[in-house]
Formats: structure tokens, sequence, C-alpha cells
């Protein structure tokens, strides 16, 4: 009788301690994911803004008006019969 008892008190123990050690593992889990969840999006935020960035950036008339302000008026140009072709051997 008295080792029916004790043998399954050892077992109530024993099973509350590794569930409780699952559960914590499972929290720690979750936790885990919804860090990575946060950086996820955060990382998605940032790569919009860059990809809004670069649209208007590339835009034609942004380009002439930042090309108007920054860039001289003197500028070179070249005929295509006027450019040479270097074919370089990298066979070395």
């Amino acid at each position: 009788m008295f080792k029916n008892i004790f043998f399954s008190l050892f077992l109530l123990i024993i099973g509350t301690s590794i569930t409780n050690f699952y559960k914590n593992k499972s929290k720690d889990l979750e936790a885990k994911l919804d860090l990575k969840n946060k950086n996820i999006l955060k990382l998605k935020k940032d790569n919009n803004l860059e990809l809004k960035e670069n649209v208007y950036l590339k835009s034609p008339e942004n380009i002439q008006k930042l090309a108007n302000k920054f860039l001289s008026k003197d500028y070179i140009f070249f005929k295509n019969n006027n450019i040479e072709f270097i074919e370089i051997d990298e066979k070395k």
C-alpha cells in the first residue's frame, strides 16, 4: 500500500516537473519567434521605404532637377567613332 502511494507520488512529481520544463521551453521559443517576427516586420518596412526612395530618385524629373542643381553645365560630348574599345587578355 505504502509502495503504491510512494510510486504514484513519485510519478506525479516527475510528470509535473517535465510539464513545467516543456512549458518554459515553449515560452522561450515563443519569445524568440516573436522577436524574429518583429525583426522581419521592421526589415520589411525598411525595405519598403528604400524601394520608395529608389523609385523617387530614379524618376527622370528628379534626375533632371538634381543634375541642374549639382552638375556643371560645361558638358563634353563624344561621337561614337571617337570611342575606342580596349581588349583585355585575361588568360595569364
